[in-house]
């Protein structure tokens, strides 16, 4: 085994759900980023499993059942992690755990009758929006004008709600109103479960420099993102996948230089974005743990990243 394999990964956000229809999560497969193997390769301990798209009830509903049929199917050996004791059990029972994540909100109705139905079937994090607008926030679009409205009073009551139940909210998404107005009613840690330095790839996804330190303010996280857009200003002409795990250090670099090594997490967006060849898949973790050790970073700094600091935020939001 790997001596690396000693930093387990929680990884705070994958699409790998969107991405099983054609292939077995349990077999070693050569499409996508994540498979039992290849987590089991890389030292993946646990992993949000994001429900996509979340716009609609009809949405949540179908996403909801394939979720659950992936997770408690035997040979895909996973866990439905709900409480913090739960990441202990998939470790005692060689497990990799499942982490339910909602990825956008506008399905939920406005009585948020669904968001407490979910939290009881094992909903634990959630993004107010995707890369739209629904009743509760206005998120980041790639390529259309944006948004200049924020959270709704709907939305800030859902916020509240679910900080109340013990979901954590994902700000990963917003728009920068969104964000700003989010940071006013939260009432506890939050994460951006994918996002990158916007100070290093101008991408309005990505955070800036004042948002990550309202998020360390918050005692949060943030996840970095493996997806080559979020990495790196890329010339049309260079091949994104020709980018090197220096240019995902220089991420947790500035992260740790704006804030601090507790504001650091792990979130690929793996089975959802394009993803350099120096992290292909999820096996490759043990190579971005070599690198980090080899230019700075101790195997103290590298629990942190890789779980212990998602883990603390968890433990700061979730009901026991």
């Amino acid at each position: 085994m790997s001596k690396f394999l000693e930093f387990p990964v929680i990884d705070g956000h994958i699409d790998t759900l969107m991405s099983i229809d054609k292939r077995n999560f349990h077999e070693r497969s050569d499409l996508g980023h994540c498979d039992l193997p290849r987590m089991r390769e890389g030292g993946v301990n646990s992993a949000l499993f994001a429900i996509y798209p979340a716009r609609t009830r009809k949405n949540i509903i179908q996403g909801l059942d394939k979720w659950l049929k992936l997770v408690y199917h035997s040979q895909n050996e996973l866990y439905h992690i709900k409480s913090i004791q739960d990441f202990k059990t998939v470790r005692s029972k060689d497990k990799i755990g499942a982490i339910l994540h909602f990825e956008g909100a506008g399905g939920i109705d406005k009585d948020l009758q669904l968001l407490r139905i979910s939290y009881h079937i094992g909903l634990r994090t959630i993004g107010l929006c995707h890369a739209n607008k629904n009743k509760f926030a206005s998120g980041v679009l790639f390529q259309d004008r944006q948004y200049e409205t924020g959270l709704s009073e709907l939305g800030r009551n859902l916020v509240l709600e679910a900080q109340r139940l013990g979901i954590t909210i994902d700000a990963s998404h917003l728009n920068d109103p969104s964000f700003w107005d989010l940071m006013e009613v939260t009432t506890r840690p939050i994460i951006a479960s994918h996002s990158n330095s916007r100070k290093i790839a101008n991408h309005l996804r990505n955070l800036t420099d004042d948002q990550l330190k309202a998020i360390q303010e918050v005692h949060g996280t943030v996840g970095i993102n493996f997806g080559s857009m979020f990495l790196k200003n890329v010339n049309p002409k260079q091949q994104e996948n020709d980018l090197t795990l220096n240019d995902i250090k220089t991420h947790i670099d500035h992260i740790v230089n704006v804030t601090d090594i507790n504001t650091v997490a792990i979130g690929t967006d793996y089975d959802g974005a394009k993803v350099p060849n120096c992290m292909k898949d999820a096996s490759y973790f043990p190579k971005l743990w070599q690198f980090l050790l080899e230019n700075g970073y101790s195997k103290g700094d590298l629990a942190k990243i890789s779980h212990n600091n998602l883990l603390r935020v968890f433990n700061d939001t979730w009901k026991s």
